[in-house]
């Protein structure tokens, strides 16, 4: 063998060996990443509803540490007792019908459109961004639509699709009938 392949044989033996001892490594410290990157709060952002927090997750344990799962009820047996029939739970409230989606301009400010479009959707933070003000009010709909859906596809709309997807139909005409007024 020639002392090229010799060299090249011994650098990727102590490639393989450093990689399996790294994924060593980083097994260890999996628990520790995963406490750093554990959610910590909530982010509320002005003039949205803060919706309600959820109960706190017990945290997890590993399993040596981990308590003794409780014990089941006993079945009653056909001898004893019967078990007391079941209550039925009250029937859900009924939602209140969809309200009407609020103006135009409060939409366009609580759906973070105004971030990147501005706030007279004229004047919009990048140069490649559009200028949104006096479009035409179905041209705008139909195009935040098609964002929405996926029909319209491109480096520009990636963020505009996770921004649009919390926008109902009704929604959308409302932004854009306002913006087809400016």
């Amino acid at each position: 063998m020639s002392q090229v392949a010799v060299n090249c044989f011994k650098v990727a033996f102590v490639g393989v060996v450093a990689l399996i001892a790294g994924g060593q490594v980083v097994a260890q410290s999996r628990a520790e990443v995963l406490e750093r990157i554990a959610p910590v709060g909530q982010v509320s952002v002005e003039g949205q509803a803060v919706a309600a927090q959820p109960a706190a997750a017990p945290e997890a344990k590993p399993m040596a540490e981990s308590e003794p799962a409780p014990a089941a009820e006993p079945v009653p047996m056909a001898n004893k007792e019967p078990a007391p029939a079941a209550q039925p739970e009250p029937a859900p409230v009924a939602a209140p019908a969809t309200a009407q989606p609020a103006g135009g301009a409060e939409l366009f400010v609580s759906k973070a459109c105004s971030s990147c479009h501005g706030a007279d959707a004229n004047t919009p933070l990048m140069p490649a961004y559009p200028k949104l003000a006096g479009q035409n009010s179905q041209y705008l709909a139909q195009q935040m639509k098609d964002i929405k859906s996926g029909a319209r596809n491109h480096g520009q709309t990636m963020v505009m699709k996770g921004v649009i997807a919390g926008v109902s139909d009704d929604e959308i005409q409302a932004i854009a009938d306002w913006l087809g007024t400016l």
